[in-house]
């Protein structure tokens, strides 16, 4: 992948679509697909019939819809693209790329480790992101991470389940405890800790995204729900202990 060459398309422009078009402008020409017209000048707005000419392609959509995208832009994707999907679970995404893409398209499975709530300043040193490499030579795979790198981002390499192992506890329970906080009402008190803020701080980060991701992280886990089901059988032990 060459910097001044290469072209970026990335299908969907909601909250981390667009953070992704910022974050990669420097690295390429970035085009968005979206079924609205953008209010954004900095990026020209394609169709699915232009990413004849794009060389890596992203989309950046709810994990429910991403199969159906996959199936439309197919037609259209130029022999030898890389398609890098960004979803926050892995198994099914990579098994979906895997089964749908044609077998000339490169595939790389990914997930940013960061949003537009830990992003700040425009500055995302020292976040992760995971790659599992499914069908894409050395040197593009190279390319891809050294671009990554030079961002200031941990480059992580595992496998789709692994990361889904891991996941169902760093980030699905996360969220799960994060909403079951907003579910009470937990606010700022007068009398508070250290621990009280870190909770509210973790309340606030996962209510600020859709309750949609909050839907497809979990179900489309195949372990967040086993995981779930240890927490709340662990939360009701403590219960019945303290009575």
């Amino acid at each position: 992948m060459e910097k001044d060459k290469q072209k970026i398309a990335i299908i969907g422009f909601g909250r981390f679509g667009k953070l992704l078009a910022e974050i990669l402008s420097p690295y390429g020409d970035v085009f968005i697909v979206a079924r609205k017209k953008i209010n954004d000048s900095s990026f020209k707005q394609i169709e699915y019939k232009d990413l004849k000419d794009i060389d890596w392609v992203i989309p950046s959509v709810p994990i429910s819809s991403l199969k159906k995208v996959l199936k439309e832009i197919n037609p259209f994707l130029k022999r030898g693209s890389l398609v890098m999907d960004v979803c926050s679970v892995k198994v099914h995404p990579s098994d979906w790329m895997k089964e749908i893409l044609s077998s000339d398209i490169e595939i790389l499975a990914s997930h940013p480790m960061f949003g537009p709530d830990s992003v700040k300043d425009g500055k995302i040193d020292n976040l992760d992101i995971v790659f599992c490499p499914l069908r894409i030579g050395k040197e593009k795979f190279s390319g891809v991470k050294s671009i990554f790198k030079g961002m200031g981002l941990n480059v992580v390499e595992t496998t789709p389940e692994d990361h889904d192992q891991q996941n169902a506890i760093s980030l699905a329970l996360v969220h799960f405890i994060g909403r079951g906080l907003s579910g009470i009402d937990v606010n700022h008190q007068k009398i508070t800790t250290v621990g009280f803020k870190r909770l509210l701080q973790l309340k606030d980060n996962v209510t600020n995204d859709s309750m949609e991701l909050f839907r497809d992280m979990n179900n489309f886990n195949p372990f967040a729900k086993e995981i779930r089901r240890r927490y709340v059988e662990s939360l009701q032990k403590i219960d019945s202990m303290l009575e």
